[in-house]
């Protein structure tokens, strides 16, 4: 699956981190945003996934902003494990098999790269401290560009 062409099915339902921007960060400075690729290490929960645009995610015609809300109980429990070799494992649903992924953080263009079974997300980090992961990944679903935003929380 290429950047350029992710599916509206895939960006939902695989895009609780399998789901998914261009962020300017120019009001941060590095040493604001990322310490250092050891305090990413840990299990970390995804707690909100939102557009900057409204598009019908879901496919229930209506449009939202907030993807993550109009997931199931069971769908929002997205757990991310990053270890420190730069792979790791990730698992969305309540029953669902653990997949394995792998990861790349980088400190010039603060950038989190999540490489997932199905998809990539390239988040723009805009907020990065010991609790709370927020970037931004840039998708384009029927030729319309968005801009997702993940937020997650240290377990």
């Amino acid at each position: 699956l290429t950047r350029k062409n992710k599916s509206m099915r895939q960006l939902f339902t695989h895009s609780a981190l399998a789901f998914s921007l261009l962020l300017l960060i120019s009001s941060c400075q590095k040493s604001d945003v990322i310490r250092d690729e050891r305090s990413l290490d840990g299990t970390w929960l995804v707690t909100g996934i939102r557009s900057d645009r409204a598009y019908d995610f879901d496919g229930d015609g209506r449009t939202e902003t907030d993807i993550y809300s109009n997931y199931n109980n069971c769908d929002r429990d997205i757990v991310i494990v990053f270890n420190r070799d730069g792979y790791g494992r990730m698992q969305q649903g309540c029953d669902a098999y653990w997949e394995n992924i792998s990861w790349r953080l980088s400190n010039n263009n603060p950038q989190l790269d999540i490489q997932l079974p199905n998809d990539d997300l390239n988040l723009a980090i805009s907020q990065f401290d010991d609790y709370t992961i927020r970037g931004v990944d840039q998708v384009i679903i029927d030729g319309r560009s968005f801009q997702i935003t993940y937020t997650l929380q240290r377990q």
